[in-house]
């Protein structure tokens, strides 16, 4: 069974992580889903107090790694003294994944290079750290993912579970939260994004997947 922390922080962004914790605590046969933080209780940007189930540095052994966002949350947790060096990640045997302005964690600790995605109101920062921000919901560069919009969580958790698994688990997870009527629409557009960011195409939606990204598992009903 595989192990999925969501490291979160004070002043995280509540729907980052209730989203991500929703969907993938449903499934408790393929995965283990576990929140991290440096303190027993965080506390989202609107107040909620959520107790931590263990300290960051079990995110090292993790198979997995999804950092939250926070508007006020970010700057505070690389601030402090104890976040970042609790982090020992290697994106060779794990996937690491960040929500918004958690591509700064990522950034800091030295696993983006090149492109990226974040908030569309903090490009402007990434930019400035070297990293060129795309305008879109998921970016992939190996093992290492970033998203950006709150509503990306659906791109990231779809990209981590694709790439341990297939198209179908993909699907199976999330398709209990897509909304009513809506199910074929939300799919094809979740799997484009997740097409696009593997592939680095800039192709329209109902474009037809290449014989490449067949082979690779990552054709779907278009």
């Amino acid at each position: 069974m595989k192990k999925i922390v969501l490291v979160a922080f004070d002043q995280f962004t509540d729907i980052d992580l209730f989203l991500m914790w929703d969907i993938l605590g449903r499934n408790t046969e393929d995965w283990h889903v576990r929140i991290l933080g440096s303190s027993s209780i965080v506390r989202s940007a609107h107040g909620l107090p959520v107790s931590v189930h263990g300290p960051l540095s079990e995110a090292n052994s993790a198979d997995a790694v999804l950092f939250v966002s926070g508007k006020e949350g970010i700057p505070a947790a690389l601030a402090a003294p104890d976040f970042l060096p609790s982090f020992e990640l290697d994106s060779r045997r794990q996937r690491i994944g960040s929500i918004c302005a958690g591509a700064f964690i990522l950034e800091r600790l030295g696993l983006l290079s090149g492109q990226a995605t974040t908030h569309p109101d903090a490009r402007s920062s990434l930019q400035a750290l070297g990293l060129e921000p795309l305008d879109q919901p998921l970016v992939c560069q190996g093992n290492v993912a970033t998203a950006g919009g709150c509503l990306s969580a659906l791109y990231l958790v779809g990209w981590l579970v694709e790439s341990w698994f297939d198209v179908d688990k993909r699907r199976a997870t999330l398709l209990p939260v897509l909304p009513a009527g809506q199910q074929e629409l939300y799919d094809a557009l979740i799997g484009f994004s997740i097409r696009q960011a593997l592939t680095g195409r800039q192709g329209a939606l109902h474009d037809k997947p290449s014989q490449q990204e067949t082979r690779h598992g990552m054709s779907s009903n278009w």
